[in-house]
């Protein structure tokens, strides 16, 4: 263990309360608990043999409550393993039986994640009704739920460009993570709000529209994200991080130093499959900027070829908007004037996608009830 790592309090928390547990059903509860925290720390496998475990020792008689847990620790595993996108239906499964059972705080708790997942495929209608229940059904103690809850509404209003809503619920959501112990959750609201910057400020960008110096900070919480990883054992998705310096760096007109980091950390194992037509775009442009015009073809062709049905609609457009650019540079008009008519449309759905979550999540207040 690196000397600057603290134990996880949540952690520690969770392990005292399965070693003095009254019965087999409130041990495995934690256990589960467990295992879902281990996975968002990166230690998916070590949670997925603990989950097993637990599963194998329930596989007769389960209670409704472990096996809600279960389901939920599944799921979590699920999507941590893969870098962001759901590839079960645990988590749904969980938020089905929780309520069924009446068991309001895992409802709550089983919506805060339904609504990541809103989050992941920015389906805001869908999201902004998973928020209101996770927050109605939650009480002043399920920190567990409220921190997510708040997490997910804030990052959906940060994206739509709109940080000075974005701060409060970002603030609800770091008083509830610190009140359960999790330092994890307050590493991801780093990691977001770091990431989020970038997006703006791409935005801004390659579309010409809003201030590019939102995102003057965006390195420096990136930094201090790794340094909080670091510091708490948080391994999960290390590969984005040099990824989303090397966005920041192309954005800020340091193509060499965003190619340096490309070229160590850009490839099929490093980043997920939904982002690499973006960043191989980015990586053309940086070609062309440094005039490596075969380079930059080379790369603007696997980023075309990387555009998959998963690739969201604001990466898309910003590939779309890179490769104009980079086709322009090249000489080709034809795929420069489609490349940037293809650009100019996605990035419209996407502030119409944008418009769509701050109405309907600028309203709510923390108990999730509509005040405007």
């Amino acid at each position: 263990m690196p000397d600057r790592m603290k134990p996880s309090r949540l952690l520690l928390r969770l392990e005292a309360e399965i070693a003095s547990a009254r019965s087999r059903v409130e041990a495995d509860c934690k256990r589960a608990e467990r295992a879902a925290y281990l996975a968002r720390l990166g230690r998916v496998e070590e949670a997925s043999q603990e989950l097993a475990e637990l599963q194998r020792r329930n596989s007769q008689t389960s209670h409704i409550e472990v096996s809600i847990r279960a389901n939920l620790a599944e799921g979590l595993i699920a999507y941590f393993s893969n870098v962001g996108v759901s590839t079960t239906d645990r988590v749904q499964r969980a938020y089905a039986l929780s309520v069924a059972a009446g068991m309001n705080p895992l409802r709550a708790l089983c919506a805060a994640w339904l609504a990541q997942w809103d989050y992941a495929r920015l389906d805001m209608s869908e999201l902004a009704k998973h928020v209101r229940e996770a927050l109605k059904y939650a009480d002043t103690q399920n920190h567990a739920a409220r921190s997510r809850a708040c997490l997910v509404a804030a990052q959906a209003l940060h994206l739509a460009g709109r940080l000075d809503l974005a701060k409060v619920w970002y603030a609800r959501s770091r008083v509830s993570a610190v009140e359960e112990g999790d330092d994890v959750t307050i590493s991801a609201l780093m990691h977001n709000m770091a990431w989020l910057r970038m997006l703006t400020m791409r935005q801004a960008v390659l579309t010409g529209e809003g201030d590019a110096n939102v995102g003057r900070y965006a390195l420096v919480n990136a930094t201090s994200t790794e340094n909080l990883d670091e510091m708490t054992g948080d391994s999960s998705w290390q590969e984005l991080k040099p990824i989303l310096r090397a966005q920041i760096a192309s954005l800020r007109g340091d193509p060499g130093q965003a190619l340096a980091l490309y070229e160590r950390h850009l490839s099929a194992a490093d980043a997920p499959s939904r982002l690499q037509a973006n960043l191989l775009a980015d990586k053309a442009w940086c070609h062309v900027a440094l005039g490596q015009s075969s380079k930059a073809a080379e790369s603007a062709e696997l980023a075309l070829g990387s555009l998959i049905r998963e690739t969201q609609g604001d990466d898309r457009a910003a590939t779309h908007s890179r490769l104009a650019q980079v086709f322009s540079a090249l000489g080709d008009t034809e795929r420069e004037t489609y490349h940037y008519e293809q650009a100019g449309s996605t990035w419209e759905a996407h502030v119409n996608m944008q418009a769509t979550a701050v109405e309907l999540l600028s309203g709510l207040d923390e108990d999730g009830k509509n005040v405007l």
